[in-house]
């Protein structure tokens, strides 16, 4: 994978904060790995590096962090997990990574609200009481010895700092200051100061601990939508397709079967596009009602064509569509109803076989196709299977279960 399309590049200076601060970004549907050394080729949406330099001198710490130059240039998002107790090389470290990467301010939010770490007027506290008269004041390895944020950074860095509120921090980004420290109480307040640097003019360096990453993975979180494909005309396709309007995140694009002999692909492109940028699920049906299956013979009539004809034009109609909208779109996961319409897909794809996972819901098998360029999630079911909620039961699986 190219190191540019990485999303996020994290710092961290032990393992175990390594993982804390990668787990949430993977918990949003991202994949996160863990490096130990670099250079590191690994496919990864954020790439999380232990630097092991939370017990170094404060020299060696900045020294140590120069190896990754290469992974830092490329992050579009870059950031500096710290402790929420300030334990480590804050202050170096911070200093080395915004001279590495060119950045001219870091917002340092250490504040961990759901750990009881909070930050209020620039001081680090633990439950309410100064981390300096807690027991990491006498941390064995590296004991902290301020609870004032600017005073720990102020032992390894001269850039200047200045503490401001979540609701002063979009002012203080178009200032002078290098350091901002930032309160924080709550993780709403956590999610204002990712916002702020999301609409930040010049991206800031993020600097803080689990609570951040765990704000940041909330802004970068990956839309879990589906892309429905039904060609089936049961009768309980259709009570599924039904029920599923009732979803406040569903839109369903109706394929008129005059535009399948008249190869009109772009038009429904464009509504499934516009779906899904909007972040909605997505159901792509053909039949209007439970009374149009009835209306078959007069179609075959018409079009001089027998069933089996119409069915196989529909389904290839419906397998180019699919295959046009997944070589721009990247759905949390595709689900096909109907099995020549599902093995249109797989052609369309130029799928090879079925690696199946597990099963979704009765009668939903899930897994993805082989041999192909799309490798999300596939999961089909056969037309007259299931019951009136079973395309419900998949969404939610798709909004609750899936983490990649």
């Amino acid at each position: 994978m190219n190191n540019l399309n990485r999303e996020v590049v994290v710092i961290a200076d032990d393992f175990t904060g390594a993982n804390d601060a990668g787990v949430s970004l993977a918990l949003s549907g991202k994949k996160v790995s863990v490096a130990f050394q670099t250079p590191f080729t690994g496919d990864t949406d954020a790439l999380v590096i232990n630097s092991d330099s939370r017990a170094l001198a404060a020299s060696e710490a900045a020294e140590k962090l120069a190896r990754f130059a290469a992974e830092i240039d490329a992050a579009k998002w870059l950031v500096k997990k710290i402790d929420s107790t300030l334990r480590g090389n804050t202050g170096a470290e911070v200093e080395a990574l915004l001279c590495l990467s060119g950045q001219r301010q870091a917002i340092i939010a250490p504040a961990f609200p759901a750990a009881g770490r909070t930050t209020q007027n620039g001081v680090c506290l633990v439950k309410g009481v100064p981390v300096t008269e807690t027991e990491f004041a006498s941390d064995p390895k590296t004991p902290v010895r301020h609870a004032h944020i600017a005073a720990v950074l102020a032992e390894q860095t001269a850039l200047n700092s200045v503490v401001v509120t979540p609701a002063q921090l979009a002012v203080a980004l178009q200032g002078d200051a290098h350091l901002l420290i930032v309160d924080a109480q709550s993780d709403d307040e956590l999610d204002q100061i990712v916002s702020a640097a999301f609409a930040s003019i010049e991206r800031p360096l993020l600097v803080g601990s689990a609570g951040l990453c765990d704000a940041l993975a909330r802004h970068l979180a990956t839309p879990r939508q589906l892309l429905a494909v039904i060609g089936s005309m049961s009768e309980i396709a259709q009570q599924q397709i039904q029920l599923i309007r009732s979803h406040p995140d569903v839109s369903t694009v109706l394929i008129d079967i005059n535009d399948v002999f008249n190869g009109a692909l772009a038009g429904y492109q464009q509504q499934i596009a516009a779906a899904l940028a909007a972040r909605q699920h997505c159901v792509v049906h053909t039949c209007a009602d439970t009374q149009a299956r009835h209306q078959i013979d007069t179609l075959c009539q018409q079009r001089g064509l027998s069933r089996a004809a119409l069915g196989e034009t529909i389904s290839a109609f419906l397998g180019a569509l699919t295959r046009n909208v997944l070589e721009s779109h990247n759905p949390a996961a595709l689900y096909v109803s109907g099995g020549d319409v599902a093995m249109a897909v797989a052609r369309a794809l130029n799928a090879q076989g079925f690696a199946i996972r597990g099963q979704v819901a009765h009668c939903v098998p899930f897994g993805r196709f082989l041999g192909c360029h799309w490798q999300g999630p596939v999961m089909t079911k056969a037309g007259g299977f299931g019951t009136e909620s079973t395309l419900l039961e998949v969404l939610h699986f798709i909004e609750e279960k899936m983490s990649d």
